[in-house]
């Protein structure tokens, strides 16, 4: 049977041979048949694991790789983080775009394939294991793995580098409850091995540092457990639970966010690219909650519109005709600012996880009655402001944590109302406190990690995104929580006709947006 060679196997090998470009002396060396790598020094899995953690965000070269095709153009839009000002792009209109959605998975599988042979090399049955660096590269897995399945349900998962001829694809339940084992044994070898490193010569997030991997383990399997909390909660419970009182502890000071740092010429900052080309402005969801909060953020999110100094968002969805209207053109409306743009993008870090969404994930814990250590939802909620704030470098007004002041009409041409009632200060009722503590996260989210903020929209209603002012997919409408999930790409149906396949059957229902995923049934 002819190999699959325009999906997993020619990705691995091409990453390997991307990789080594520089040293290939010794190529023969490490290779025995061509096509998979042996054996390699701990120097050289460090390189490979760099190629691992850009290309497993989709971030695979200097033009922002598929970051563009599956985030910017699909969950920032989703997430009401931006809207599309390019008339060329359906996407703000819910349309799927095929190619783009092939671009972003393939994008995505050359890290996944990539760092599938490093835990292969690592693993136990490595003819050299080393379980630091698995432990490290498990990590890893379930941050990259994560937003894929939350954008498309089931997915290509434990035959990932397998060198199948049909790779099949994993129930998004199956792999959930993996993530919660690999991160488990994960954090439990790290938490023996405190003050160490790995990969230090190729983590471009840590730089090998374990004691900061292991709070990121212990964050992650927090926000996994947050994630399926609906459908079984007393799993989430017993997990979020366990993450909370895990030695090493979570990600509650901003001195261990998880930042990916550009390494020029060939990795960049993918938003500092993107921002170029003039495809995106402010979203009117965005315009409503900051303004209306009178939230000092604002500044450090956005830069004032060219034309008026002030700023401005627009509503998500926008027609072409609409898009031409002089109030939404891109000089009249607020771009991200000079951080994320031009010559930055080779110095500005690309924030991957902050201590602020924890601290938010610890508050939503508090009100389902879980165990937070004593920690109340209250508490956790303001810590989960303070620390966004000061990630960003702004103090908290006097008042604002007490405030009772709420999102805002914007007064345009579309009559857009406030996007909610709420105010900041804490609430006195479940209901209302979820909506704060997901309003609050989604802002603290900004500007790039807009999968998790997309999955925490669906998951549990808020905040009160806008509707889409025009939808042209048929599965969806213009209602913002129509859209429950992305088409698998549409070349799976030929190269991987089998593993397609055997996606649909897993994902419970027809290939549609429509479609609920497993953790929002």
């Amino acid at each position: 049977m002819k190999k699959n060679n325009t999906g997993f196997n020619f990705l691995m090998v091409l990453s390997t041979l991307v990789l080594f470009s520089s040293c290939t002396k010794d190529f023969e060396e490490i290779n025995t048949d061509k096509t998979k790598i042996e054996v390699l020094a701990p120097k050289q899995l460090d390189k490979l694991f760099s190629t691992a953690e850009y290309a497993g965000i989709t971030n695979t070269d200097q033009w922002a790789g598929g970051y563009q095709l599956i985030v910017s153009l699909a969950t920032d839009q989703q997430a009401q983080f931006f809207s599309c000002t390019q008339i060329n792009f359906p996407s703000d209109r819910n349309a799927q775009v095929g190619r783009w959605i092939q671009g972003g998975w393939g994008a995505f599988l050359q890290g996944a394939t990539t760092l599938a042979e490093i835990l292969k090399q690592t693993g136990p049955e490595s003819p050299i294991p080393d379980p630091l660096r698995e432990a490290v590269a498990k990590i890893w897995k379930v941050y990259i793995f994560m937003p894929m399945t939350d954008d498309f349900g089931p997915i290509p998962y434990s035959q990932v580098g397998s060198g199948e001829d049909v790779i099949l694809y994993d129930s998004q339940e199956s792999i959930y409850m993996d993530f919660f084992k690999i991160l488990t044994e994960a954090t439990a070898v790290l938490s023996q091995n405190t003050g160490k490193k790995a990969f230090a010569t190729g983590d471009v997030i840590y730089e090998g540092d374990l004691d900061k991997w292991l709070k990121l383990g212990n964050s992650l399997r927090l926000r996994a457990a947050m994630r399926v909390s609906k459908v079984v909660p007393d799993i989430a419970k017993t997990q979020a639970e366990a993450a909370v009182a895990a030695p090493g502890g979570l990600m509650t000071d901003n001195a261990d966010n998880a930042f990916m740092h550009p390494t020029p010429p060939n990795y960049l900052n993918p938003l500092g690219v993107i921002s170029e080309w003039g495809e995106f402005r402010m979203s009117a969801a965005m315009e409503s909650t900051l303004k209306g909060y009178q939230d000092p953020r604002i500044g450090a999110y956005f830069s004032p519109a060219e034309a008026t100094g002030l700023y401005k968002g627009i509503r998500n969805g926008l027609s072409i005709v609409q898009m031409a209207v002089t109030e939404n053109t891109n000089p009249y409306n607020s771009n991200v600012p000079p951080r994320f743009r031009n010559a930055a993008n080779v110095s500005e870090p690309h924030a991957l996880m902050v201590a602020a969404e924890t601290w938010f994930n610890l508050a939503e814990a508090a009100v389902n009655g879980w165990n937070t250590g004593g920690l109340s939802a209250k508490v956790c909620y303001e810590n989960g402001i303070k620390a966004s704030m000061a990630q960003w470098a702004v103090t908290i007004p006097a008042g604002y944590l007490e405030s009772t002041k709420t999102p805002q009409a914007l007064g345009d041409i579309y009559n857009t109302p406030a996007m909610s009632d709420i105010p900041v200060a804490f609430g006195a009722t479940p209901e209302v406190q979820r909506e704060q503590i997901a309003t609050q996260k989604w802002l603290a989210l900004y500007p790039s990690m807009s999968p998790e903020a997309w999955a925490e929209f669906r998951r549990t209603g808020y905040p009160r995104l806008f509707p889409r002012l025009n939808n042209e997919n048929p599965d969806a409408s213009t209602d913002q929580a129509s859209m429950k999930r992305l088409i698998f790409p549409p070349d799976e149906q030929t190269i991987n006709k089998g593993g397609y396949e055997s996606g649909l059957q897993l994902l419970g229902g027809p290939d549609k947006t429509s479609t609920l995923l497993w953790w929002d049934k």
